[in-house]
């Protein structure tokens, strides 16, 4: 690994690589001085950088999940490239059947579930982006759109409706020390560190989730990331729901 972004924390020793700017403004000319063999991006947000790496000769694999088993597939193309896909299987192999298991579990109720990513707008994953999937993988039951964007801007009324049993939103838990801002981050109000209270209006004591006490911060790494970490927020999500909604 030659080089990563600002927001690249796993594992561990990738804290320790040459950073290229933040994961949505990464800085061609660095990556360039790091001469690499494979870069790895996104084929939406990365798409302009990407197709400058290519013309420079640079191998790009690019892509935007859109479901877990998506990951799976890029993780096994990522292996294939790197000449290790037989070592890499086995691992793969197993995040594999631990996501199935969810799948499997029967018995216990499907809570409705709100992802609050951004609050103004009011935004959610959508049918189109890993995140929805993993949710539902987990047990949870979403929203229905009849559009299979990625993201989805939703209007109060309609989160009034569905009336969500549990609240997820990007954020710490009260009292928790706040993440250290990441460098490159022109965000004026960082979502990563906002509180149940921050996000509290007349409005959401309506729903279910704020009158019974069920609205949980999850942290980027949680749910929003697609590699081998979602598998482990998707086995928490769903023990937590267990745990909530034992029948």
């Amino acid at each position: 690994m030659a080089g990563v972004t600002e927001h690249c924390d796993f594992p561990v020793q990738a804290q320790t690589k040459a950073k290229v700017g933040a994961f949505g403004r990464p800085v061609l000319s660095k990556i360039l001085a790091l001469k690499p063999g494979l870069v790895l991006a996104d084929a939406v947000l990365h798409k302009n950088i990407a197709d400058e790496l290519r013309n420079a000769g640079i191998k790009v694999i690019a892509f935007t999940p859109e479901s877990v088993s998506d990951i799976f597939f890029i993780m096994n193309e990522i292996a294939r490239f790197c000449g290790v896909e037989a070592a890499v299987r086995p691992v793969i192999d197993l995040l594999k059947k631990r996501a199935e298991r969810l799948n499997r579990k029967p018995g216990h109720k499907r809570p409705r579930v709100f992802r609050l990513m951004n609050a103004d707008p009011l935004m959610t994953p959508g049918p189109g982006s890993f995140q929805y999937d993993a949710l539902q993988t987990a047990g949870a039951q979403l929203m229905v759109f009849q559009t299979k964007d990625p993201y989805i801007e939703v209007l109060p009324e309609q989160i009034l409706e569905f009336d969500p049993e549990v609240v997820l939103f990007c954020g710490v838990a009260k009292g928790q020390p706040p993440p250290p801002k990441c460098k490159g981050c022109i965000a004026e109000k960082l979502i990563c560190r906002r509180t149940v209270d921050d996000i509290r209006s007349k409005e959401w004591e309506q729903i279910t989730a704020f009158r019974e006490n069920r609205v949980y911060p999850v942290s980027c790494h949680t749910i929003c990331r697609p590699g081998p970490r979602l598998i482990d927020g998707m086995e928490k999500l769903h023990h937590r729901f267990f745990k909530l909604f034992m029948q």
